[in-house]
């Protein structure tokens, strides 16, 4: 199947993302210290069908922790967290949040477009990826709220296919906290919940998390997964990075609807408009580069048509925004 060549990050950054005006330089061979996570647990192992899956870039549904930052990248991460903290807000679903940092800093922007992480997120996907093409899809950085036992976040699915949670802080050092994921699907997630039952407490999974500088995978927008609030008074910084299946063929999986409400309004619907049309043009690049010499004039019309309908249906969502309400399944 083609593949996307990489989108560059925009050279003009939008209005109201001050720059840190004092950070440190992202260095791969300093900063990483990338491994392999010992365990996956696939789709199908949460309960998902084979007609599900196919819909998917990769059956991979969530790892156990592994190593991404060393100890020297992890100060620096700490550092530039930190220092964005002052720009936290909040949504209906997260007290205290920030997105739009990879404007901010440099640092975050490096290490979040990373082809290394990217390279060792490929070979645990078994998909080739590459790092979100809408900025505000990279670095969100996600703090402790002000009130202690209030949650993190909410249980939810994302709005992407791939990302990984990387605690920027040590998770141990604090009481709660807890990242947690749902052992099944979001469509019994959504059941339970719609009936106002409690979730059964053998199917939350508190993955065991070593330290800071590690990281779950998971395809996000499959896996239902919270973060419970802390229990005494801490610091609790978790930072989520997402990716896109490099493949041309792989359906876009974009809620447009839920960025509209999460994100600042002059800025989500131009990244979004953005991503849509760099998706339109690797498939348009790929039947320029690659001719496909045949009679078959129904294909060739297809293949026109599918660009069409993903720029049109792009276009109607963008006009249709701000009417959703934001989603996600509640504290639990």
């Amino acid at each position: 199947m083609p593949r996307a060549e990489p989108l560059a990050f925009p050279t003009e950054l939008p209005e109201g993302f001050p720059r840190l005006e004092q950070e440190p330089e992202f260095k791969p061979g300093a900063h990483l210290a990338l491994e392999k996570p010992e365990t996956i647990v696939t789709l199908q192992e949460l309960g998902y069908t084979p007609g599900e899956i196919a819909d998917c870039p990769t059956d991979l549904g969530i790892t156990s922790c592994f190593r991404v930052l060393s100890d020297e990248g992890v100060a620096c991460l700490q550092e530039v967290a930190r220092s964005l903290a002052r720009y936290a807000r909040s949504n209906d679903r997260i007290p205290r949040l920030v997105r739009g940092g990879v404007y901010q800093s440099r640092f975050l922007r490096d290490f979040c477009l990373s082809p290394e992480v990217a390279e060792a997120v490929s070979g645990i996907c078994g998909c080739e990826v590459l790092p979100h093409s809408i900025p505000h899809q990279l670095g969100h950085l996600n703090y402790n709220p002000e009130t202690v036992g209030e949650n993190v976040d909410k249980w939810h699915t994302d709005t992407l296919r791939i990302d990984y949670v990387l605690f920027v802080t040590d998770p141990n050092e604090v009481e709660g906290g807890e990242f947690q994921y749902f052992e099944g699907t979001k469509n019994e997630m959504q059941a339970i919940t719609g009936r106002g039952e409690p979730l059964p407490a053998d199917r939350v999974i508190s993955p065991s998390l070593p330290g800071a500088g590690h990281a779950v995978l998971q395809q996000g927008n499959m896996v239902a997964h919270r973060a419970k609030g802390l229990r005494q008074a801490g610091e609790r910084i978790t930072l989520v990075n997402g990716y896109v299946p490099r493949e041309i063929g792989v359906p876009d999986f974009t809620r447009f609807d839920q960025l509209y409400l999460a994100d600042p309004k002059h800025v989500a619907a131009s990244e979004y408009a953005r991503h849509i049309a760099w998706i339109g043009r690797e498939m348009l690049q790929a039947q320029i580069e690659r001719p496909e010499y045949t009679d078959d004039r129904e294909r060739l019309a297809g293949q026109l048509e599918a660009v069409t309908a993903l720029l049109s249906a792009a276009a109607a969502e963008i006009r249709a925004a701000g009417d959703a309400r934001m989603e996600h399944f509640g504290d639990g």
